[in-house]
């Protein structure tokens, strides 16, 4: 078995490592969400998070099993193949997802799609169509419909289906 080394490493990076700006993609095997990915003495873990170890930005190249805890290594640049750590930054799981969705690489479903619906498109345009014809409030719809003056509000507002 080849010896792992830091060497071995990032000879398997592609970009020209003493330029700061550029990504330095990973060369070798991605898993099914693109990231690159490295066998490790024996396990197998993320490259770019390796890179983040073998550079001392944190202290295990496994992935943190504590959400709390800002040890996930999170990609300025968004590029899942790149080991440059001077595009990454360190965050909590909370924080990754939150990056995620603000980079738009991540949505939360809408309406009836959503894990958590109480209502169907359907009954959403109803709730629109009543409250704009004959004028009941919020409270009357969320009893009607069975959910809360928040939801409702929502919908009529057209934040959510």
């Amino acid at each position: 078995m080849k010896k792992q080394t830091a060497e071995s490493f990032w000879a398997r990076v592609q970009g020209d490592r003493r330029q700061r700006n550029g990504c330095w993609e990973w060369q070798g095997a991605c898993n099914n969400t693109g990231y690159g990915t490295v066998g490790w003495h024996g396990k197998t873990y993320t490259a770019h998070r390796v890179a983040a170890w073998l550079s001392g930005l944190v202290k295990d190249p496994a992935r943190p099993t504590n959400p709390q805890e800002k040890a996930h290594v999170l990609h300025k640049c968004d590029n899942r193949k790149c080991c440059n750590p001077t595009h990454f930054f360190i965050g909590s799981y909370s924080d990754n997802q939150l990056d995620a969705y603000a980079k738009r690489r991540r949505s939360q479903p809408k309406g009836e799609a959503h894990a958590n619906a109480k209502l169907t498109n359907k009954q959403a345009a109803e709730i629109r169509r009543i409250y704009k014809v004959h004028g009941l409030t919020q409270k009357q719809l969320a009893n009607k419909f069975d959910v809360s003056q928040r939801a409702i509000s929502l919908i009529i507002r057209g934040e959510t289906y």
